[in-house]
């Protein structure tokens, strides 16, 4: 797929997956819920992070449905992501050496 954000093609055919994940996206109604979507996080060839929002990941009968869409993402966003995600590997691998704690 094939994305245009800001006048820049994201090609996540090109771009190489990190890592894929279940997050909650806030919906605001008459109710604020936060229903789960899969989230594929990306890095494309330029050094741009985007997280690709897809599928649905809760009950159908909620009436919740699929998305479809990236988002661009800073540094400091995917640094937080792969801590909650306790994602060691993948942090390194993009960012390097990790101070003991």
């Amino acid at each position: 797929m094939q994305y245009l954000v800001d006048n820049k093609l994201y090609d996540m055919e090109k771009s190489k997956l990190i890592i894929k994940y279940i997050d909650s996206i806030e919906t605001r109604g008459i109710v604020t819920t936060y229903p789960k979507y899969e989230h594929t996080l990306y890095k494309s060839s330029k050094g741009q992070f985007f997280v690709h929002i897809g599928k649905y990941k809760g009950a159908s009968s909620l009436g919740y449905h699929d998305k479809d869409y990236i988002k661009l993402l800073s540094d400091t966003s995917v640094k937080r992501i792969l801590n909650e995600l306790n994602a060691i590997e993948e942090y390194k691998e993009l960012f390097g050496y990790l101070e003991e704690g």
